[in-house]
């Protein structure tokens, strides 16, 4: 942090009021690690967002708590700590180069898939004892090893059980949160939160209280497809530098 330029602190600001925007919006989400390893280290961005996400899943459970359904988090939860584990053991054995291309590898197939799934919708027939491990093992790992990008295996998951959007989001937001304490509770067990890591921390927490207000305000009025379709772009365009990097 301290070493960013002026144009590079904007650009910080930017990133994660929008971030959090999305993620207040839809209740999981948002293209915080892949825009900001731009300019600053994996390592630190993914404590960061680690920290930062369990403070907004409680923000938006401030009110929506009783929505949430609880017989399908505890589900998928025991899976989410053993895909935490893995995570923790490949972000200490790779390199921040190594894992900046490898997210934007993941980010490029993601986003790409989401944008085709705007364009040609398909009613996904997947079964649920499957996907609840998949979707928890997964999503823990690629939450703790790129530190975002997890609420995309838990929304998956739960659109398989066609919740209401107010349980939906609830519902996810609360995953996000017992998926943020496992992942918080595990890098400062390997001594993540560095002082690099606090700075960002302590500056990213009043911009993401601003992105979560705003999402929070426009929760209701999403056009969702073009949403969709936005954050789908995003996400691509921001894993083409990653992976050439």
């Amino acid at each position: 942090m301290e070493a960013l330029s002026l144009p590079e602190l904007a650009f910080f600001a930017v990133v994660v009021i929008l971030s959090y925007a999305i993620r207040g919006g839809a209740g999981f989400g948002g293209v915080t690690v892949p825009l900001l390893a731009w300019i600053m280290s994996l390592k630190t961005v993914a404590p960061m967002v680690a920290f930062l996400g369990l403070i907004s899943s409680l923000a938006i459970l401030r009110h929506d708590v009783r929505h949430v359904v609880w017989r399908d988090l505890w589900r998928v939860m025991p899976w989410c700590a053993a895909g935490v584990l893995g995570g923790l053991y490949f972000f200490e054995t790779l390199d921040a180069r190594a894992l900046a291309q490898a997210l934007g590898v993941f980010v490029l197939a993601y986003g790409t898939w989401a944008l085709l799934a705007t364009l040609r919708p398909w009613e996904m027939r997947l079964p649920l004892r499957a996907v609840t491990p998949v979707a928890g093992v997964v999503g823990g790992f690629v939450g703790t090893i790129f530190g975002s990008n997890a609420g995309t295996f838990f929304a998956i998951y739960l659109d398989l059980l066609k919740h209401a959007k107010t349980q939906f989001r609830a519902t996810v937001a609360a995953i996000l949160l017992g998926l943020g304490i496992l992942r918080v509770s595990g890098y400062i067990a390997v001594g993540a939160f560095d002082r690099e890591a606090l700075i960002a921390c302590a500056a990213a927490l009043p911009l993401m209280a601003i992105g979560v207000v705003l999402g929070n305000r426009i929760h209701a009025d999403l056009d969702q497809l073009m949403f969709q379709r936005f954050v789908a772009l995003v996400v691509i365009a921001s894993g083409v530098p990653l992976v050439l990097r």
